[in-house]
């Protein structure tokens, strides 16, 4: 039986491309950057699981490589440290500062082509203070 209350008050993680278009538009307008969130769908199905993690860290390796010019030096994450690019794993998901927001749907077009087997969330926060934004990854 559903429990309609539960239904009506949970939200899927993430949004939809052109939400995260939006919102990135908005804070970058505000605040010449905004983090851009990754978190895999599924990971559980992942056997083993570290094998999901060197692919992850492998794709963002290689988004830093092509986008680079995206992701401005920042501490919206952390104030404890200064990032550039997809540089931490938390679990299955990762975050990268932002300065356009046509960088996600290069983003997404990238991943899509080359890593058919994994699909996404995609989120998009302020900065890492951002509870609604960092559900993503949570």
């Amino acid at each position: 039986m559903i429990d309609f209350e539960k239904a009506q008050n949970h939200k899927e993680k993430g949004l939809p491309v052109e939400e995260c278009i939006r919102k990135a538009n908005i804070y970058i307008r505000k605040n010449g950057m905004c983090l851009f969130l990754l978190d895999v769908k599924g990971s559980r199905n992942f056997k083993p699981r570290e094998k999901l993690n060197g692919i992850l860290k492998k794709i963002m390796e290689e988004l830093n490589k092509e986008f680079g010019e995206y992701f401005p030096q920042n501490n919206l994450a952390t104030s404890t440290r200064t990032e550039k690019g997809f540089s931490f794993l938390l679990g299955d998901g990762t975050w990268a500062a932002i300065n356009k927001s046509e960088v996600i749907k290069k983003i997404v077009k990238y991943l899509t082509e080359n890593y058919p087997e994994i699909s996404f969330y995609w989120g998009i926060a302020k900065d890492g203070w951002d509870k609604e934004g960092l559900k993503t990854v949570r």
